[in-house]
C-alpha cells in the first residue's frame, strides 16, 4: 500500500470526488511505486482525502476511487457495477445503452456498452486493464450476456502505456447484433465497427432531429458525418427525403441495411465522400430543409482549439448555400475542448459573412446513459446546437 501527499491548495478537488492527481501535484510518495498499486491519499498536513490506484506510468498519475477508508477490491467494484445499473434500469425501457461511462459513473477508464444479451467492453487505462479478469467475470454475474467483446483498439489520449486489444472475452458475440432505439432498429457491428459499435451518446439529439422533421413536415434532409445513419434514419422515418454522407464505405453499408430493416431505404440516399467534397460539388442550392454536422473529434487537446474551430467554420460556410430559408442546422462536436460559445461563434461568423441570420431553437448534450458530473468538467464532451438559418 503506497502512501501519498499531494501539494497544499489540491485537497479541495479530491474531497469533491474529482478523480485524477497528476504527477506535479504530488508531494511526496512512500513506498514501492514501480507497478500499479493501492494508494491511500493525504493532503499535506496528512488529513486522509481518499483511495485509490497508482500508476507509474501516466502523469495521470492516482487514480481516486472513493473518499472513504474502504477496501478496492471485487466487492467494490460489484457495487459500482450494480449502481449502474440500477441507474439505466430507470431511465431506459430497453436493454440496449451505455451500462458504464468511465468518469460519469466513477470508475474512470472503463466502458461498457449494453446490446440486450451482449457486452462491448473497453479497458482506457492500465489500471482497470490488470482488473479485466476481475470485471469480465463481475459483469458476467450480473448480467448473463451470451457474450463480452473487447473493444479496446482505441487511439489514446494521454500518455498511457497500455495494450491495445481487441477480441472475445467471453462467450460469442455474432457479426450483427439487431438493437431498438425510439421505435427504430439498428444493426451493430460491435466487432469492427467504430468504438464500441454504436453512438449511443446521440440518443436525444437523434429523438430531436425526428420529433422537429415531423412535427415542421420537413421534405429534404441531409446527414453529414452520417456513420451508420442515425440522423438520416430518423429524418427519413419522419418523412423526409434524406442523404447520409460518409468516406467509410463500411458504415454506409450498415446504413443501408439500417434503412431496408426500418422500411425507409426508398427515403434514404446514401453517398460515400468526404464531405467538403460532398458539399463543394452538390449543385442545388437553398435545398435542404434540415441538416446535421456531426463530425469526429476535431480537438483531442487544447492547442488544437483554434484548427478545430477553423474547421467548424469551414463546414459550415460550405453547408449554409444548400439550405432553405428557415432551414433547421444542427452543428455537433464531441470535443470536450470545443463549448457551446465555441459553436455560437463558428456559427456567428459564418451567418455573418453572408448576411444570414441564426435563430437559436434548442441545444442536445449526450444522452443520460453517458452521465456528467458537475465536479468533473470534461465528463460533458457532447453538444449539439439547433437553430433555424434565416436567408431573407
Amino acid at each position: 500500500m503506497l502512501i501519498a501527499q499531494i501539494k497544499k491548495g489540491k485537497e479541495g478537488k479530491v474531497l469533491n470526488s474529482y478523480p485524477w492527481i497528476f504527477k506535479d501535484e504530488i508531494l511526496s510518495l512512500e513506498g514501492s511505486a514501480d507497478r500499479v498499486s493501492e494508494v491511500n491519499v493525504f493532503s499535506s498536513t496528512y488529513e486522509f482525502l481518499g483511495k485509490g490506484f497508482f500508476n507509474p506510468g501516466s502523469t495521470r498519475s492516482i487514480m481516486v476511487l472513493t473518499n472513504h477508508d474502504e477496501e478496492l477490491g471485487e466487492a467494490f467494484f460489484r457495487k459500482l457495477l450494480n449502481k449502474s445499473l440500477q441507474k439505466r434500469d430507470r431511465l431506459f425501457d430497453t436493454p440496449y445503452y451505455r451500462l458504464i461511462h468511465g468518469e460519469g459513473d466513477r470508475l474512470p477508464g472503463l466502458v461498457v456498452d449494453r446490446y440486450g444479451d451482449f457486452l462491448a467492453v473497453q479497458f482506457r487505462n492500465l489500471i482497470m486493464q490488470e482488473r479485466k479478469q476481475m470485471i469480465v467475470t463481475l459483469l458476467s454475474d450480473l448480467l448473463s450476456p451470451i457474450g463480452i467483446y473487447e473493444r479496446s483498439d482505441f487511439e489514446m489520449g494521454v500518455d498511457d502505456r497500455i495494450e491495445r486489444n481487441t477480441g472475445l472475452l467471453c462467450g460469442k458475440v455474432p457479426d450483427s447484433i439487431e438493437i431498438e432505439e425510439n421505435g427504430l432498429r439498428f444493426l451493430v457491428d460491435v466487432k469492427n465497427s467504430q468504438k464500441t459499435g454504436f453512438f449511443f451518446d446521440q440518443r436525444d439529439s437523434r429523438a430531436f432531429c425526428r420529433k422537429i422533421t415531423k412535427e415542421l413536415s420537413l421534405q429534404k434532409g441531409l446527414d453529414l458525418f452520417s456513420f451508420t445513419g442515425g440522423f438520416g434514419l430518423n429524418m427519413a422515418f419522419s418523412g423526409a427525403e434524406a442523404i447520409c454522407v460518409d468516406k467509410s464505405e463500411e458504415d454506409l453499408e450498415r446504413a443501408r441495411l439500417n434503412s431496408v430493416v426500418n422500411k425507409v431505404d426508398n427515403r434514404l440516399q446514401l453517398v460515400q465522400s468526404d464531405v467538403l467534397a460532398f458539399l463543394n460539388e452538390f449543385e442545388k442550392n437553398d435545398y435542404f430543409d434540415i441538416v446535421v454536422l456531426d463530425p469526429p473529434s476535431f480537438v483531442k487537446h487544447k492547442k488544437e482549439l483554434p484548427h478545430g474551430i477553423s474547421l467548424f467554420r469551414k463546414l459550415v460556410e460550405s453547408t449554409l448555400p444548400l439550405m432553405k430559408d428557415g432551414g433547421i442546422l444542427g452543428l455537433c462536436t464531441c470535443a470536450y475542448n470545443i463549448g457551446i460559445e465555441h459553436l455560437v461563434e463558428s456559427v456567428r461568423r459564418s451567418t455573418e459573412r453572408r448576411g444570414l441570420r441564426f435563430s437559436h431553437l434548442a441545444i442536445t448534450l449526450q444522452s443520460p446513459d453517458h452521465p456528467w458530473l458537475l465536479e468533473v468538467p470534461e465528463s460533458l464532451y457532447l453538444k449539439c446546437l439547433w437553430g433555424f438559418v434565416e436567408k431573407e
